[in-house]
């Protein structure tokens, strides 16, 4: 079965003092070692730079740009594979904001899910699950992987 790697445990394993850090670290190798294909999405990989790269004032990591681009490089050669952004997703995502009324920050949420119908993943790993209500899809806690 596929999972989908959210924003917030890619995040989380570049955050050594962070309280999610081990959970994420260790859910991902669990998963990769178990034979799990564990992708993200590229709308995942802009909102990590987004992140990691605004300042810790603003609840960022404060990364500069290289180091930016380095912790990116190190997300694509650990996951399977970077899902694109197709024009079924945009058919899923306008679907999913009508259907289940979706507003405001959670069109994001909807849109990763719209990614994970496009490209047939059920599965979402994730410290958010609660971001993920009712919108079809199997959440799965890092802290829950053994």
């Amino acid at each position: 079965m596929s999972t989908l790697v959210d924003t917030n445990v890619l995040l989380r394993q570049f955050e050594p003092a962070h309280d999610h850090h081990r959970a994420a670290v260790a859910a991902t190798s669990r998963l990769i070692e178990g034979g799990e294909p564990l992708h993200i999405a590229a709308q995942s990989i802009a909102e990590f730079w987004a992140v990691a790269t605004r300042s810790p004032a603003q609840n960022g990591l404060g990364l500069d740009i290289a180091s930016a681009a380095s912790a990116v490089a190190a997300i694509e050669r650990t996951f399977e594979m970077l899902l694109s952004d197709e024009a079924m997703v945009y058919q899923h995502w306008k679907r999913l904001i009508v259907e289940r009324r979706v507003t405001g920050q959670r069109v994001f949420d909807a849109r990763l899910v719209a990614v994970m119908l496009a490209h047939g993943i059920a599965r979402l790993l994730t410290f958010n699950g609660a971001d993920f209500a009712g919108l079809g899809v199997t959440v799965l806690e890092p802290q829950a992987v053994r």
